[in-house]
C-alpha cells in the first residue's frame, strides 16, 4: 500500500504539481487539527501523572488511548503530505502504542463464583471477601474473639452484578471524563451512577444465595446490618467513612440494602478517597458483610496504642457512648474515654467518674485491653476496633483494621514558642501543623466553596469534610474525637484537628496557626511551629508506581531538538515524542513546498501593486476574495488570506522608501540565465506566495538575496507559528553576514528560535495566539523591506547595534492589521 502511494505522490508531483500542492496543504492542515488535539490530550495527561490534578484510572486509560489515535492520525496527514517522510515511523508507532498499552493494562474482573461465603471462610479469601470481612473472620479464627455469626456477598458478585445489568460502560464512561477537583462535576455524576445501581437486578444466583445464608444463620425475626467490605478496605489505606452501611434492616429488605451499601461505594468523598490513593474502580470491588444486629447498650471503639501516647506513656485506649457507635464515628458528639496499660494483661490507668455512665464496667474494660492487645499481635501492628456490648453485658468484636497513625509527638523537635495561644489545651484529633485563613463551614454548600488552604471552623466532624481534605490546611470542630472517621482520614493526610470548644475565638478571614501536636492555635503564621514538619503530602505508592509506567511512554518529550542526529523516527519514544516529530516533519514540508523554479505555480495570478516586485499568488482556497476566477491578475486589495495580509501591511508600510528604477526579482538566476533574454516578469525569476485564509507560503526575492516565509495564523494557538529563512546578498560576505547579525538580533527580540550557518538564518516561533502571529508577520515583512539593500550599507560591527535600535523603534507601531 505504501509503494503504490509513493508511485502516486511521485507522479502527482511531476505531471500534476498544482493540484499536488492543494493536496499537501489540505493534509497539513488535517495534521495541525489533530496536532493540537494531541498536545491538548497531553496536558491533561500531565495534569494527572505529574499531580497538578486527580483523575481516575479510567480516565488515564481513556486519555492514553485518545492521544494514540490523535497521533496516528498525525501519521497518516504526514504520510499524505510526503510517503517517503514516514519511513518507519508507522513502526515505531506501533511499538511505542503497545507499551502505553501494557502500562495502562488493568485484569478484566472476575466475576464468577463464589458469591457467598461464611465469616469463618473469609478470613483465607481477602480477594473476594474485602478487607472489613477478612478482618472480622481473621479475628474471629486467629485472635479468638467474640464475633456476631455473619456471611460475605463477595466482590465477585459485585462484578457480576456489573455486568449482569450492563453498567461497566455506563461507569467507565463516566469516569473517563470525571474531574475529581470539579466537586459539582463530580456530584453530578456520582449520582448518575448511584441511580443507575438502584435501578438495577440483583441477579438471580446471588439472591438465591444471599437468602440461603440468611436462612441458615438468622432467625426470621432478626433486624440484619449490612456493612461494606470493600477490597483494599481496612487495609494500609482505612477507607474510613468513605463507604455506607445499613443498620436495623429487615430480612425481607436486604436486596435494597445491599444495592444501597454497592450505589455508596459511588459517592463522591468515597470516589475522591479512592482516586487520591490511587486506586481504580475495579480495585475496591464492593463484597458487602451481612451480620444480625448487636442490640447494643455501649458501644466505641478501641486503640491498641494511643495515638497521644509515646515512648514509656504508651497505653490503650478505649473510647465509648450508649446506645450504637454510629454518633462516635461521625464526630456527632465527644465520648467517654478510658486509658490502659499496654500490657498482655492490661491495667485500667485511672477514669473519670463522671464518664463511666458511657464505658462498660471494669472487668469489660479490661477484657477489651487484652483483645486489643491480641489481635495487635495478631495482625502485626496496632488495630482501631469497634465493639459492642449488649443488654446481657456480652462484648462483640464489630470490626478491626490498622490503626492510622501520625509521627509520634515525641519524633517533633520543639522549638521555644514565645507567642501566646488564641485557644489552648484543645484535643488533638490528627497531629499536624497548618496556617490559613479561618472559614466556617456547617453543610455541603460550605464545604463546596471552601477557599484553597482555609483553616475550617465547623460544629462536627462530618465525613463530607474528607472529599475536600487536600484543599483545608486545618480543621477546628466543637465535637468530635480521633475515634471518628474524618480524624482517620486526616491523620493519612498528616492534616491537623484540634475539637473542643472555640465559640467566640474566631472571626472570618482571620489568618492562623493551628498546631495540631500541643492542641493549640495562635494569630498570623507562628515559623516555630510551621517549621515542625510531621507528614508530607505525598501521593501513595501506588499512585507512583502505575504514573511511573505510563509517563515514560505518554507525556514525556525527549526530542526536544529538530537540530539533533537523535530526531528520527527511532528516536521516538513516546506518544509526545511522536505529535513533536511529526509537526516538525510537516512544517519542514510545507517550508520547502515548492522550489525555486516555481513549479506548481501554473495556476497563480500576478500580483500588481505600488511595490516594485515582480509576485505571482496561487490560492489554495479562501486566501483571495471571491469572484475573481475571470482577473489575470489580483491586487493587495484582493488578498483575503490573514497572514499575507499581516506580512503586506510590513512590507508596504509608508515609511519604508522604494526605488521606482528597480524591480526587484531573482537577480542571481537572471545573471545565470541566457543573458537575460527572459522577460523581467517571468515566473522563473518573481517572487511568488501560496495562500489560504489562515496559510501563508511565501518566498520573495530582492536582487542576490532570498527569503521564505512560511505561516499558519488562526484562532488554533497550537497551530500557529512564524518560519523565516534568509539567505544570501550581492555584497562581500563580511557584509553580508553584518546584515545577518542585524537580523538575528532583531528576531531575537521577538522571541524567535534562531540558527545560522554561513550567511543563512533560519528562525521559528510557534504555538502562539492569532494576535502575536499577526503581528509578528507585520514586522517580518516591514524586516524584509527593510533589510533588503543593508548588506550594501553596512561596513562595520559598530553600525548593528543603532541599526537594530532604529528598527525596533520603527516597527512598534506595526502590530499586522493593515488599515483599510
Amino acid at each position: 500500500m505504501n509503494i503504490k502511494k509513493k508511485i502516486k505522490f511521485c507522479l502527482n508531483f511531476a505531471f500534476a504539481p498544482g493540484a499536488h500542492l492543494k493536496r499537501k496543504y489540505e493534509a497539513f492542515k488535517s495534521l495541525l487539527t489533530y496536532d493540537s488535539m494531541a498536545l491538548e490530550l497531553v496536558a491533561d495527561l500531565e495534569d494527572i501523572l505529574y499531580r497538578k490534578k486527580k483523575g481516575d484510572h479510567q480516565r488515564v486509560v481513556w486519555l492514553a488511548h485518545r492521544l494514540s489515535l490523535a497521533v496516528n492520525a498525525m501519521l497518516d496527514q504526514l504520510n499524505e503530505m510526503n510517503p517517503f517522510c514516514c519511513r518507519d515511523l508507522y513502526e515505531n508507532f506501533r511499538r511505542i502504542d503497545n507499551n502505553v498499552k501494557i502500562a495502562v493494562n488493568h485484569n478484566p474482573p472476575d466475576s464468577g463464583p463464589p458469591y457467598i461465603l461464611t465469616l469463618e471462610k473469609a478470613a483465607a479469601f481477602p480477594e473476594l471477601a474485602g478487607g472489613k470481612a477478612t478482618n472480622l473472620g481473621r479475628a474471629l479464627n486467629e485472635g479468638q474473639v467474640n464475633v456476631p455469626p455473619g456471611f460475605v456477598v463477595t466482590a465477585n458478585a459485585f462484578n457480576r452484578f456489573i455486568d449482569c445489568n450492563g453498567l461497566r460502560e455506563e461507569l467507565e464512561a463516566r469516569f473517563r471524563i470525571m474531574e475529581v477537583d470539579n466537586h459539582g462535576h463530580i456530584a453530578h455524576l456520582t449520582l448518575e451512577i448511584q441511580e443507575l445501581i438502584l435501578a438495577a437486578d440483583v441477579p438471580k444466583e446471588i439472591a438465591d444465595g444471599i437468602l440461603s445464608a440468611m436462612d441458615e444463620m438468622f432467625p426470621d425475626d432478626s433486624l440484619i446490618a449490612v456493612r461494606s467490605s470493600a477490597l483494599a478496605e481496612d487495609s494500609d489505606i482505612s477507607f474510613a467513612g468513605q463507604y455506607s452501611s445499613e443498620l436495623s434492616i429487615h430480612k425481607k429488605d436486604v436486596f435494597e440494602a445491599y444495592k444501597r451499601v454497592l450505589a455508596g461505594k459511588y459517592c463522591p468523598r468515597a470516589i475522591a478517597y479512592r482516586v487520591s490513593n490511587g486506586l481504580s474502580d475495579t480495585d475496591t470491588a464492593m463484597a458487602v458483610l451481612i451480620l444480625p444486629m448487636v442490640k447494643a447498650e455501649k458501644a466505641g471503639v478501641v486503640y491498641s496504642k494511643n495515638p497521644d501516647s509515646s515512648g514509656s506513656d504508651e497505653n490503650i485506649c478505649i473510647y465509648g457512648v450508649r446506645g450504637l457507635g454510629e454518633s462516635l464515628v461521625d464526630g456527632s458528639i465527644s465520648p467517654a474515654k478510658a486509658l490502659l496499660s499496654r500490657e498482655v494483661k492490661p491495667e485500667l490507668i485511672g477514669n473519670d467518674t463522671a464518664e463511666i455512665g458511657n464505658l462498660p464496667n471494669k472487668k469489660t474494660l479490661l477484657e477489651l485491653g487484652r483483645i486489643a492487645m491480641r489481635l495487635e499481635s495478631c495482625f502485626g501492628c496496632p488495630q482501631d476496633i469497634e465493639w459492642a456490648e449488649d443488654d446481657t453485658e456480652t462484648l462483640y468484636i464489630l470490626q478491626s483494621r490498622p490503626l492510622q497513625q501520625n509521627t509520634e509527638k515525641s519524633s517533633a523537635v520543639h522549638s521555644p514558642i514565645t507567642a501566646t495561644p488564641i485557644v489552648k489545651e484543645l484535643e488533638c484529633a490528627a497531629l499536624g501543623v497548618g496556617c490559613g485563613e479561618i472559614y466556617f463551614a456547617e453543610n455541603g454548600k460550605d464545604f463546596a466553596q471552601l477557599p484553597e488552604g482555609a483553616i475550617v471552623v465547623t460544629a462536627t466532624l462530618k465525613p463530607a469534610l474528607s472529599m475536600f481534605i487536600s484543599k483545608v490546611n486545618g480543621v477546628i470542630a466543637g465535637t468530635g474525637s480521633r475515634a471518628s472517621h474524618f480524624a482517620s482520614v486526616a491523620r493519612e493526610w498528616g492534616l491537623p484537628v484540634l475539637v473542643g470548644d472555640t465559640k467566640g475565638c474566631f472571626s472570618p478571614g482571620q489568618f492562623v496557626t493551628v498546631d495540631g501536636v500541643d492542641g493549640a492555635v495562635f494569630e498570623g503564621c507562628v515559623s516555630e511551629i510551621v517549621t515542625r514538619s510531621y507528614v508530607k503530602d505525598e501521593p501513595s505508592p501506588r499512585v507512583l508506581d502505575f504514573y511511573s509506567k505510563v509517563i515514560p511512554f505518554t507525556v514525556k518529550l525527549r526530542l526536544t531538538d529538530p537540530e539533533s542526529p537523535n530526531f528520527t523516527p527511532e528516536g521516538c519514544r513516546s506518544l509526545h515524542d511522536m505529535v513533536r516529530f511529526c509537526h516538525e516533519k510537516s512544517v519542514e514540508q510545507m517550508f520547502s513546498l515548492v522550489d525555486k523554479k516555481g513549479r506548481g505555480m501554473g495556476a497563480a495570478k500576478e500580483l500588481k501593486s505600488d511595490l516594485p516586485l515582480v509576485m505571482y499568488i496561487l490560492d489554495l482556497g479562501k486566501g483571495l476574495m471571491p469572484n475573481l476566477a475571470k482577473k489575470k491578475y489580483v491586487t493587495p486589495h484582493d488578498i483575503a488570506s490573514q497572514p499575507m495580509k499581516s506580512l503586506w501591511s510590513g512590507l508596504s508600510d509608508p515609511m519604508v522608501q522604494w526605488s521606482k528604477e528597480l524591480t526587484h526579482i531573482d537577480w542571481d538566476e537572471f545573471d545565470r540565465m541566457s543573458a537575460g533574454i527572459f522577460s523581467i516578469n517571468s515566473k522563473l525569476l518573481a517572487s511568488y506566495g501560496i495562500i489560504a485564509e489562515d496559510y501563508l507560503h511565501l518566498m520573495i526575492r530582492f536582487g542576490y538575496h532570498f527569503s521564505v516565509v512560511d505561516s499558519v495564523c488562526g484562532q488554533t494557538v497550537g497551530a500557529n507559528y512564524v518560519h523565516f529563512k534568509f539567505q544570501g546578498g550581492g555584497s562581500e560576505l563580511k557584509n553580508r553576514l553584518l546584515r545577518l547579525k542585524f537580523i538575528h538580533s532583531v528576531l531575537e527580540h521577538y522571541g524567535f528560535e534562531i540558527e545560522t550557518r554561513g550567511d543563512m538564518l533560519d528562525a521559528t516561533c510557534s504555538r502562539i495566539s492569532e494576535n502575536e502571529t499577526c503581528s509578528l508577520l507585520g514586522k517580518i515583512g516591514y524586516l524584509l523591506a527593510f533589510t533588503r539593500l543593508m548588506d550594501m550599507r553596512l561596513q562595520g560591527e559598530e553600525q548593528v547595534e543603532p541599526e537594530v535600535k532604529l528598527f525596533i523603534q520603527n516597527a512598534e507601531r506595526i502590530d499586522g492589521y493593515p488599515s483599510e
